[in-house]
């Protein structure tokens, strides 16, 4: 959900620039993936870069590394598999993360 919610503001803002220009122009976005696209190590440089304490960055590598994941496909459940990179979709901090990176 929050995910939409970052389309949107950016949409919005794109559309507010455009209108404001005197030509007239198009601007087209991609989002293909977004979250999953966010390497960790960037975002733990950028974390730092912007003086976040390290016990912090810390605390969110950990909930991001060590992440495992099963599907269920009708009544069939997979092994677990890890997770290496991106976001977690509808995680509280996957939208401020994100912006971050």
């Amino acid at each position: 959900m929050a995910f939409y919610f970052h389309i949107l503001l950016i949409i919005h803002s794109v559309l507010s620039n455009i209108s404001e220009r005197s030509s007239a122009s198009a601007t087209y976005i991609v989002f293909k993936k977004a979250y999953d696209s966010v390497r960790g190590e960037d975002l733990y440089n950028i974390l730092t870069e912007f003086v976040i304490p390290m016990k912090l960055v810390r605390l969110i590598k950990m909930c991001l590394t060590v992440t495992y994941n099963r599907v269920l496909v009708g009544k069939n459940l997979s092994d677990t598999f890890p997770i290496r990179n991106g976001l977690k979709q509808g995680d509280v901090l996957s939208p401020l993360l994100f912006n971050f990176a």
